[in-house]
């Protein structure tokens, strides 16, 4: 089974390419092929965290079967452990065979950014040179990264409502 860091994971992945694959997972979704069940959601103990479970599968050209883990603790920013830490694992289609691990939180940071990239590629003006962003995390540099992707952008607007 391969065994992706979070490095390989970005390596592997460009934002532009993650864009195309966002556009063509949104068709396959609006064709019936896509099958995104509810999240499942399960409370730690002393409610400290939760876990998510989130399976996937896509029928057609994209034939594709994944499982997403995540689990979201707050407490683990004082330990200086990131707030939510996620896993991929993608499974032969036909026969459920685990293919890869992957690790989820840049996963998930490339294909929020990419979904907001692929709407952006096709609803935002051409010309559009100003980008403004709510946050400055992970999703933040990301989205502008995907944005960009797209579009001359000359001027970010950031504004972060967290301190610090």
């Amino acid at each position: 089974m391969l065994v992706l860091s979070g490095k390989d994971v970005r390596d592997s992945l460009p934002m532009r390419n993650a864009i195309e694959l966002m556009k063509g997972a949104f068709a396959s979704l609006a064709r019936g092929e896509a099958t995104v069940p509810l999240r499942t959601h399960l409370s730690a103990k002393n409610d400290a965290g939760i876990t998510l479970v989130m399976p996937a599968r896509v029928d057609g050209e994209l034939s594709s079967l994944a499982v997403k883990v995540v689990s979201v603790f707050d407490g683990n920013v004082g330990a200086g452990i990131p707030r939510i830490q996620a896993a991929v694992i993608v499974l032969e289609p036909d026969t459920g065979r685990p293919l890869a691990l992957l690790e989820g939180s840049t996963l998930t940071a490339i294909r929020t950014a990419a979904a907001s990239g692929a709407a952006t590629d096709l609803l935002a003006h051409p010309e559009s040179e100003t980008l403004a962003i709510l946050g400055a995390g992970v999703q933040a540099r990301s989205h502008i990264e995907a944005v960009c992707a797209v579009r001359p952008i000359t001027t970010i607007r950031v504004f972060d409502p967290t301190p610090g």
